[in-house]
């Protein structure tokens, strides 16, 4: 099934290399739905793939990046939330404006704006955090981790397919 996925997604970015595509409903607008496809190099591979969520996991360099899709009308609460914590900053991958910061001892949190229609705003949350469960958050350095560069290529690899509306 792996493979059958990986060629898929191979076929999906024109052969670019492997990459996961995920695809969320609007949950309130059913008939809109976006779709992006991230892509990654060998060595990392992903792991419990939704169409909606997407997990990449590199055990060699001690990574994992899951991401979300989410359609939302209006994500100031998490903006202004993410604004109070000292590590906040504001961040540009793949052509798209967003923010990050240290979420929790192990983790980054990264969120993307896509796109928006009628109501709906677009976003992608990518979270950076170390790839075993069995950290250890006292000599874990989360920076070092998080600008890897395959970390990085990653996040620089998202491709927003943009929002399909079905109504049409």
């Amino acid at each position: 099934i792996l493979a059958g996925l990986m060629i898929l997604s191979l076929a999906a970015c024109g052969g670019g290399g492997p990459a996961v595509t995920i695809t969320q409903a609007c949950e309130d607008d059913e008939t809109m739905s976006a779709t992006v496809t991230v892509g990654y190099k060998d060595g990392t591979i992903p792991s419990e793939t939704d169409a909606d969520e997407a997990e990449l996991i590199n055990e060699e360099k001690d990574f994992s990046v899951e991401f979300y899709l989410y359609f939302d009308n209006g994500l100031d609460y998490f903006v202004d939330d993410a604004k109070k914590e000292e590590t906040y900053k504001e961040v540009k991958y793949s052509g798209f404006e967003g923010y990050m910061y240290q979420y929790d001892d192990y983790e980054y949190e990264i969120c993307l704006y896509l796109d928006e229609k009628d109501d709906y705003d677009v976003y992608l949350f990518a979270y950076v955090a170390p790839g075993s469960e069995l950290i250890d958050t006292e000599t874990t350095d989360m920076e070092a981790l998080f600008n890897q560069e395959d970390v990085q290529n990653i996040l620089n690899s998202v491709k927003y397919k943009g929002i399909e509306d079905s109504s049409k």
